[in-house]
């Protein structure tokens, strides 16, 4: 899980790359909207992660979602009230908004490896999301994902009583994705 630190504010500069992000902003379009060239960008965005304390390879929607619970970025106007999301899409939300790698995500949302790209699909869907990083701006503006450091997901923690990872295979080490140590 992304651990979150305890740190000064984000300076001026990494705040205005940082809004970009929580904007679904590509680096280019990042470096177009603030003159800046792609490696000082890119050097921003790590300097971010640093910051947060994410790890180097989280992606972009575990930044955000970091940024957003730290209050370092305000999420952007859904436009819309919130999708009725099923206990299950919840978990998957959160499991988008602190893991990285798929199959930690699958793990963590307790659906067999195979099923995230449908289930995931199935959520950007509902939530009317282009991708991760707008689900996650969307999960924040909507209330559903708590400030880091609050208990996320409050009715799934309730509901204890259903199956653990229900339709996932065994962790096998030839997937590679499984075997690699990783913290994301």
């Amino acid at each position: 899980m992304t651990e979150i630190h305890e740190t000064v504010p984000l300076i001026p500069s990494l705040r205005r790359v940082a809004d970009h992000l929580v904007r679904n902003a590509s680096n280019a379009d990042i470096a177009a909207a603030e003159g800046l060239s792609a490696s000082t960008v890119h050097a921003y965005l790590k300097d971010i992660r640093q910051h947060l304390g994410v790890p180097p390879r989280a992606s972009r929607a575990v930044m955000v979602h970091a940024l957003l619970g730290r209050g370092e970025a305000t999420a952007p106007d859904p436009g819309r009230s919130a999708p009725a999301l099923t206990t299950d899409e919840k978990l998957l939300l959160r499991a988008i908004a602190t893991k990285s790698r798929r199959a930690d995500i699958a793990l963590a949302a307790r659906i067999a490896p195979a099923d995230l790209p449908t289930k995931t699909e199935a959520l950007l869907s509902t939530a009317g999301a282009t991708d991760t990083v707008h689900l996650i701006g969307l999960g924040h503006a909507w209330s559903l994902l708590a400030p880091q450091g609050e208990s996320q997901l409050q009715s799934t923690s309730a509901s204890s009583t259903r199956p653990a990872r229900r339709n996932a295979p065994p962790a096998q080490p030839t997937d590679r994705t499984l075997a690699t140590p990783h913290h994301g």
